[in-house]
């Protein structure tokens, strides 16, 4: 039996939809996305994801219930089930749920990308995400 493995895989809400957008224009073989406008945080911690596993995954959780108590316990259940060489996160621009999963990739030694750090009209989505794009590159993704 062979094992297949992805090249990568985004994860999440709206940002994680946003920067795989974003990633796979024009791509040959596009990163699969696993994702949904408004998702929550415990919603995306219980989504089946693709039996493969893959050298990178783009997780984009938080924005969309950065004050929950539950925010970090769900971060830390869909990490666990992640098949993946290396994590990078996107850190909401919330600070409070950015800090929190900051804390959660901190603890796997995992990558953060800061969507703080880019212009925003909703401080949710970026105006562009073509940044994360190209920091996604930088750190190999391909």
């Amino acid at each position: 039996m062979i094992a297949l493995t992805l090249a990568c895989l985004f994860v999440g809400d709206s940002t994680a939809q946003g920067a795989a957008q974003a990633f796979n224009r024009g791509a040959v073989a596009p990163c699969p996305v696993v994702a949904r406008v408004g998702a929550g945080s415990r919603e995306v911690a219980r989504w089946p994801l693709p039996a493969a596993s893959a050298r990178f995954a783009i997780v984009g959780i938080g924005s969309n219930d950065p004050t929950s108590p539950a925010l970090a316990s769900n971060l830390w259940a869909r990490r666990q089930t992640l098949r993946a060489s290396r994590v990078v996160w996107l850190l909401p621009y919330h600070r409070g749920a950015a800090a929190t999963v900051e804390r959660v990739a901190t603890r796997w030694g995992d990558y953060v990308l800061d969507l703080g750090q880019l212009p925003s009209r909703d401080r949710i989505h970026p105006l562009t995400y073509a940044g994360i794009a190209t920091a996604l590159r930088g750190l190999g993704v391909q």
